[in-house]
């Protein structure tokens, strides 16, 4: 359980940091730039919001992951840290 707990905070971790990355490499380069679009350009996967209605009560299911080539640099650099500090 503690080994999955480890993988999940190393992944958040990366994600964000990844977002950011995206986030800065959107105001430093131009909109229009070619490192701006391969930093940005994303894979949707999951599963898409489905409204579900019982009458009485309403609720939305979905699941949507969206993958770019910052997040998996972000998290390939959290796995790197992370086993740097476990050592």
């Amino acid at each position: 359980m503690k080994t999955v707990l480890h993988i999940l905070v190393v992944i958040v971790t990366g994600t964000l940091f990844g977002s950011v990355v995206n986030k800065l490499g959107s105001i430093w380069f131009s909109q229009t730039g070619n490192v701006n679009s391969i930093l940005s350009t994303a894979v949707n996967t999951g599963l898409n919001p489905t409204t579900v209605d019982l009458g009485v009560i309403q609720f939305t299911l979905g699941l949507i992951f969206k993958f770019n080539i910052a997040t998996v640099l972000g998290i390939f650099l959290a796995a790197v840290i992370y086993k740097q500090i476990i050592k």
